[in-house]
């Protein structure tokens, strides 16, 4: 998938185009896991949060302006949302 395809993803998911949303989930989920697994060191926990990600991206994504930094921006998330889920665990 080209990142044409994924900025055009984006524009759709914005729109509330739950199919591309999902394409755009299954395009990056393997990504976030990755990187979520790295932070909080627990795999359960790691796709747990990986799950939180998605959904808070999705209600998010209406505050996207440039689709091209999609990559980005969910990379972003992820490390916030690692970062608040370390810091209440203790």
């Amino acid at each position: 998938m080209s990142w044409t395809e994924i900025t055009v993803l984006v524009e759709k998911a914005k729109t509330g185009d739950r199919e591309a949303y999902g394409e755009l989930v299954a395009r990056f989920q393997s990504s976030v896991y990755a990187m979520a697994l790295g932070r909080v060191r627990d795999p359960l926990e790691a796709q747990e949060l990986a799950q939180d990600v998605f959904v808070h991206a999705m209600r998010k994504l209406p505050q996207l302006r440039d689709p091209r930094c999609f990559a980005g921006w969910l990379r972003r998330i992820t490390a916030r949302m690692a970062i608040n889920r370390l810091t209440r665990r203790g």
